[in-house]
């Protein structure tokens, strides 16, 4: 967490390094609504198709009556992790003679998205605002055995993109060092919020507010004033971290 010097009117002296680890807390605050909109299309989307895959197996079923046999035999659900839900974590554990126990049932694309996750990760309920950043760039970021999005541009990777973003802009975010927030990051930062955006083939309008939305604040970040209400900023900390996680 950032160490800021105070003045002798009570304010708090922000360094240039600290508004640039500000300003892209707000940018991924920004941008947070919009991967969560494009999430929930995308995990419709995936829900309806393993729906209809379901419905074509050697014995049929739906999502919401899927069994133990049906997980067990079938590669397409190998890797996913049905411990995130229906408490199946909580009630039988990981342990292998216990996971014919489980409930199979998805019963929502919000289920399905937390079968993607860690568990530390599922505690949203809906592609909402519980639905943090970590959490998002994660299923964004998911490619094995295979991406659940795809980008409508062959020169670029959601998968690459979100990646990029989780290890080096929202962790660095997270895990504040002074040094490393130099004008080059911040533009760095800036830059990869905006490939990412651009990689997800939004509809003009979305993509033009989003990408004019981060243009905004990287230049807003250059003209913060250093000098600003000790509990102003301290709140406003507290609620970006609330918010991106």
């Amino acid at each position: 967490m950032t160490t800021m010097a105070t003045n002798i009117e009570g304010k708090m002296m922000v360094s240039e390094e600290e508004k640039r680890w500000v300003v892209v807390g707000i940018a991924l605050n920004k941008v947070a609504p919009v991967l969560r909109d494009f999430i929930k299309q995308g995990m419709d989307t995936h829900y309806t198709k393993l729906d209809k895959y379901c419905s074509g197996l050697a014995t049929p079923c739906a999502l919401k009556t899927l069994t133990y046999h049906q997980v067990s035999t079938d590669p397409c659900f190998n890797r996913m992790k049905f411990e995130n839900i229906n408490n199946n974590l909580q009630l039988y554990g990981m342990k292998k003679r216990d996971l014919h126990k489980y409930n199979y049932n998805i019963n929502s694309s919000v289920d399905l998205a937390k079968l993607f996750l860690p568990d530390y990760l599922t505690e949203f309920s809906d592609f909402n605002e519980s639905l943090d950043m970590s959490a998002i760039l994660r299923l964004l970021g998911f490619n094995k055995p295979a991406p659940i999005f795809h980008s409508p541009n062959p020169l670029l990777s959601i998968q690459s993109s979100a990646d990029v973003i989780k290890n080096n802009v929202r962790n660095k975010w997270g895990h504040f060092i002074v040094t490393e927030w130099s004008e080059f990051f911040f533009n760095y930062c800036f830059f990869k919020l905006k490939t990412l955006v651009r990689s997800l083939g939004l509809t003009h309008g979305v993509e033009k507010m989003t990408l004019d939305q981060l243009s905004d604040w990287k230049t807003k970040g250059n003209h913060l004033p250093v000098c600003m209400p000790g509990n102003c900023i301290i709140l406003y900390q507290k609620m970006l971290h609330s918010c991106i996680k």
